[in-house]
């Protein structure tokens, strides 16, 4: 009996321990996993000097477009994109290295050198000096004329709704380039929980993110069905028919994007799922190994959310449906234990009978958990189903910008660590309780996972609030199934 015990307690003691392993994996290791891959990448790509670049700092006039969701400024002078300013997020994403660089999103360039000096100088009149965006789509045309008389037109469609915008560039002699970037403006201090930040590139194989610093000269894609720069909540890319590509590097941190395409609908905003998927980027959102879970479950929250406006409260909601999913788990392994009290004096019996004889206890001890129907390992299985459930919500509150700045009660953002530390407490206070409601016979498993809870009290301290909300409600939820499986089998 007691190595039988001995056993599940090590069992559960095991995937607790993997929970803090894989957690502080998850939480220290994110970002330098993304840089390795990075590097790994930018290893197996071409890479070469770096190319010309003329840039476009001369501005012109400004004409400014204003839309339900975002409002843009495009200069006259190439018509490249100089102010995008995503509402909802109160985010800028034009970065200030463009400025700088004069190399801005959308701007126009050639492989050609002297088409390149004269397309960065090129004044271009706007079929409108102000736009607003409500109701319908609305078009921008800017229009022009290079030194031998071609007319060169650039056309912006704009859409009340989405943050697509189609670009098309009509030039009858050669072939032009659309650029996105330089970089992406990042909205919020750089931590290690920011994700990646610079240029993502899918082709038909992959996604490729890149790290700026590793990046010698650029790299060429083929294939490319779409590419820009990002950060973890925002995204700048060219989506266009199997186009190519090349990333290239004007500065030791400092990228943009060089698309082989003339006409494109470009995304400029949130990492919004239920947009991008629209769009086929949806890929854009990095979820990690469990994005096979993580994904539909941000479907669910999206989907609950039109009727549960509140975060909080629909985070626990749904904490509530999985564990009425998993309930026949969760009474099968309350059951199991309880049984295990049951056992406990024959058990002690059978030690007594054939202490001296360990191959015929076992085979006894084996024969009675047969008959009674117990099996001391079945308390496990909640907490084995909860694992991959626990990483793809990691994954959903670290990533998701829909949560980005949720709040509830005294939280003002379930995507970051709660800063007044009650709610990790709470967490580890209900870990106790859920032990405490737990059948046992032995107390020195109840001992341990109560030092399990303090442990967990000090890792969730710095996971999103929104992961340790899940996890107080479920050890709240499971406290109060045990209870009244406790009430129903003692009645039976």
């Amino acid at each position: 009996m007691e190595n039988r015990e001995k056993k599940a307690s090590f069992i559960q003691a095991l995937i607790l321990a993997a929970l803090v392993f894989f957690g502080f994996q998850f939480f220290f290791g994110h970002h330098q996993k993304k840089s390795e891959e990075a590097e790994k990448v930018s290893q197996k790509q071409t890479v070469s000097a770096p190319k010309d670049v003329i840039p476009s700092k001369e501005i012109g006039k400004v004409v400014s477009v204003d839309t339900p969701l975002y409002s843009v400024k495009i200069s006259t002078v190439n018509g490249k994109l100089i102010s995008l300013y995503i509402k909802k997020y109160r985010a800028q994403l034009v970065s200030d290295e463009s400025k700088k660089t004069g190399i801005y999103p959308l701007m126009t360039v050639s492989e050609d050198k002297r088409l390149n000096e004269e397309l960065s100088k090129l004044n271009l009149i706007p079929s409108a000096e102000k736009l607003t965006v409500k109701n319908r789509p609305q078009t921008l045309e800017l229009r022009g004329k290079l030194l031998d008389g071609t007319t060169f037109v650039k056309k912006f469609t704009f859409y009340p709704n989405s943050y697509r915008i189609d670009v098309e560039t009509v030039f009858p002699k050669g072939e032009v380039e659309t650029v996105v970037g330089t970089d992406i403006k990042v909205n919020e201090a750089h931590t290690s929980r920011m994700g990646h930040i610079g240029p993502v590139v899918e082709t038909e194989e992959k996604v490729f993110r890149l790290n700026p610093a590793d990046i010698t000269g650029f790299i060429s894609y083929n294939n490319v069905l779409w590419a820009g720069e990002e950060d973890k909540y925002f995204l700048m890319a060219v989506k266009s028919n199997r186009f190519s590509a090349v990333v290239e590097k004007i500065s030791p941190n400092h990228t943009f994007v060089r698309n082989f395409v003339s006409n494109a609908t470009f995304y400029g905003g949130p990492k919004e799922l239920n947009r991008l998927e629209s769009l086929g980027m949806d890929s854009a959102i990095d979820f990690g190994v469990f994005g096979f879970l993580a994904k539909p479950f941000l479907k669910v929250f999206l989907f609950l959310h039109q009727f549960i406006p509140n975060w909080g409260l629909l985070i626990i909601i749904f904490t509530l449906i999985v564990k009425l999913i998993l309930h026949p788990l969760t009474h099968k392994s309350f059951v199991s234990m309880k049984k295990m009290q049951e056992v406990a004096p024959k058990l002690e019996e059978l030690k007594k009978r054939y202490g001296n004889d360990p191959q015929k206890l076992q085979e006894e001890t084996m024969k009675l958990y047969k008959e009674l129907g117990v099996n001391p390992a079945s308390g496990c299985l909640p907490m084995i189903a909860q694992i991959p459930i626990f990483f793809a919500l990691y994954e959903i509150f670290l990533n998701a910008v829909e949560l980005k700045g949720a709040p509830f009660l005294w939280i003002k953002d379930l995507s970051m660590p709660d800063p007044t530390y009650a709610l990790p407490i709470l967490m580890g206070l209900s870990m106790i309780a859920q032990q405490l409601v737990t059948p046992t016979t032995n107390k020195q498993q109840q001992y341990m996972f109560i030092g399990m809870a303090v442990l967990f009290t000090f890792l969730f301290a710095s996971f999103p609030a929104g992961l340790v909300l899940y996890w107080f409600s479920n050890n709240v939820i499971t406290a109060i199934q045990n209870l009244i499986i406790k009430k129903l089998t003692e009645k039976a």
